[in-house]
């Protein structure tokens, strides 16, 4: 058997079909499904843990949901303070 060598995080079309068609019973469909499987998985851990990025989508879905959270944040961070330094001046 011979196979040409693949890139990676490529797979090949044939292995593709066979694996969205459900027929992929051949070892070689069987990796291009489990990776394709786990290329779709490791975007949406990507995509989830891109803090950077769902502000800003939040920003642009919801921007005074982004706005009042910004605002309770600081509120948090200033009654942290006050209560820091009324606890040290003791």
């Amino acid at each position: 058997m011979t196979t040409e060598p693949v890139e990676s995080g490529t797979v090949s079309e044939g292995a593709r079909r066979d694996a969205e068609k459900g027929k992929g019973s051949s070892p070689a469909a069987d990796v291009a499904a489990a990776r394709a499987e786990l290329a779709a998985t490791l975007d949406a851990l990507q995509d989830k843990l891109n803090l950077p990025k769902r502000i800003r989508i939040a920003a642009e879905e919801n921007p005074v949901g982004l706005a009042a959270v910004g605002v309770a944040l600081a509120a948090a961070a200033a009654g942290a303070v006050w209560l820091a330094v009324r606890v040290f001046r003791r």
